[in-house]
């Protein structure tokens, strides 16, 4: 995960390089989108830690973005993932996120065609019943991340997006776990949407 964030800055860095001019104002308006999400997640302040490996999720998103003189953008963002499993590192059983729902806000620079961005907002999971590691719940919290955008045309974007999610889970949940359990996540996401 460490690699995205610096692949992110590098792109940044080689598209600004090439811009001829900062164009916020072809950002404005609203967007929607599919996109692919590669999650690492892990318990965290748990006496009974059970390593999981990264899962592949789906899903859709779609936001506003308001352009402020040339070169700033803010906007806000919602979005839904389906279902990813997550394997222990014995390969069974498996840990499950059924739904994510994630909720934020952006700011960014325009450079030339490219938007780099920072985001926070709040996200919640739930997850189902994994014999040995959990009973189904749910868990939300703060998730904060980078991104870089790209216009491929007038109307049509493309994205490489990095997030890290802190979540607590209803009490309880996590087996075995002490009451100050977290599950957090990294997540890198490519993505493709429609501006409108």
């Amino acid at each position: 995960m460490r690699f995205t964030a610096s692949a992110i800055a590098l792109a940044a860095a080689f598209a600004a390089s090439g811009a001829a001019a900062q164009d916020a104002g072809q950002w404005t308006g609203f967007y929607a989108g599919f996109a692919t999400n590669i999650i690492s997640p892990e318990f965290d302040n748990t006496v009974a830690a059970t390593p999981l490996q990264e899962g592949t999720s789906f899903g859709v998103y779609g936001g506003y973005n308001y352009a402020i003189g040339d070169s700033f953008v803010v906007g806000a963002e919602l979005s839904y993932s389906g279902p990813a499993t997550f394997q222990t590192s014995l390969g069974s059983p498996d840990f499950e996120f059924d739904n994510v729902v994630n909720a934020r806000v952006r700011g960014g620079y325009a450079v030339g065609n490219a938007l780099v961005y920072g985001s926070l907002g709040y996200q919640q999971v739930s997850y189902g019943a994994a014999a040995g590691i959990s009973t189904a719940g749910n868990a939300s919290g703060l998730v904060y991340g980078i991104g870089l955008e790209m216009l491929l045309a007038d109307n049509v974007s493309v994205r490489l997006d990095y997030t890290s999610t802190h979540m607590n889970p209803d009490a309880g949940t996590i087996l075995g776990a002490s009451s100050g359990v977290q599950i957090d996540a990294n997540a890198v996401g490519l993505g493709v949407a429609l501006h409108f």
